[in-house]
Parts: C-alpha cells; structure tokens; sequence
C-alpha cells in the first residue's frame, strides 16, 4: 500500500517538475513530456487543481505562447507558488532519505 501512494508523489512530482520547466504548458506537451496516459492524466489534474498546485487557463483569442500559436479555447497549464513549494518539500525529503541511506 505504502508502495502505490510512493509513485502517486513522485508522478505528481514529476507533472509539476514538467510544468515549472515549460511554462504555459499546453495538455498534450505535458501528457508527453510526462509520459501518461490520458485517463491517468485527467485524474491527476483533476486532484492538482482541487489542492491548488496548478491552474488551467482557457485561451480565449488567438495570440503566441512561448512562440506557439494559440486558437481560442486551448488549455494552458500553470504551476501555481502551492506547486512550487510541493516541489521544494519533495527535494528536501529525496535528500533526507538518501543522506540517511533510505532509498529503496
């Protein structure tokens, strides 16, 4: 059991890691950069949104993001300062395990 909720922490880890790199990420770069399915995906964002560690913002004209071309209604993903501080805690805890030799 303690095995499952391990790998929910480090795929929520590395979801934020992919949005703090690529900024204004849209859904399909993330799900690529961070190798999911799409189902596992939407459960994911769907908690990352509830305990506020990312935001989804809908375009609503067409414009340039990051040098991307934009139609309305695409979903741009965010890391929001919550996501970042989840990041930092993570860190602190993968350094605590290995300065004490408790990495698996």
């Amino acid at each position: 059991m303690k095995r499952q909720k391990r790998e929910t922490l480090e795929v929520i880890k590395d979801i934020l890691g992919v949005i703090l790199l690529n900024r204004n990420i849209g859904v399909t770069k993330l799900i690529q950069k961070a190798n999911l399915a799409g189902q596992s995906f939407n459960e994911y964002t769907t908690t990352l949104i509830k305990k506020e560690l990312i935001t989804i913002t809908l375009t609503e004209n067409k414009g340039l993001i990051n040098d991307r071309k934009l139609g309305p209604g695409r979903r741009i993903i965010n890391l929001t300062e919550k996501g970042r501080q989840y990041l930092e805690d993570y860190k602190a805890v993968e350094m605590f395990k290995e300065k004490y030799g408790l990495n698996e």
